[in-house]
């Protein structure tokens, strides 16, 4: 069962992920940048990383681009192999090329999702990964 990590600020966003999430593996979800730095944080101590995270980019106080260069630092700090690191898929409703294109080169993202989802995108993005089978 996957660990799954849900960034989103918007509640309705935030349902809509852990709904079409569900069955799939153990989810937690956070509001805040911060909240998820913290998340990863106790994770990585407790030796239980998680599989993937969901991360929106507008995010109030430190925001998705930022929260992602500090999970990647914990990574690093917790000596997490770059084979090993959590995948990253980052949800936004911009449609920001410059923001994807940090998140990709600097965060090392592994897909970008574009609000509102489509129904089966979830699961589509997860496959891709090798998540979850056919």
């Amino acid at each position: 069962m996957l660990r799954i990590l849900i960034v989103e600020d918007e509640p309705v966003n935030r349902e809509y992920l852990l709904l079409s999430l569900h069955g799939l593996g153990e989810c937690r979800a956070v509001v805040t940048g911060e909240d998820a730095v913290q998340a990863q944080q106790d994770a990585l101590a407790q030796n239980q990383p998680f599989d993937v995270v969901f991360l929106d980019i507008l995010l109030p106080g430190m925001n998705g681009l930022q929260a992602l260069e500090q999970l990647r630092a914990l990574e690093d700090s917790h000596a997490v192999p770059q084979d090993k690191r959590v995948p990253v898929i980052v949800t936004t409703g911009l449609d920001d090329d410059q923001a994807a294109s940090r998140a990709f080169i600097q965060g090392q993202a592994l897909s970008y999702m574009t609000k509102p989802f489509r129904p089966g995108q979830i699961s589509e993005e997860l496959r891709k990964l090798g998540l979850i089978g056919e």
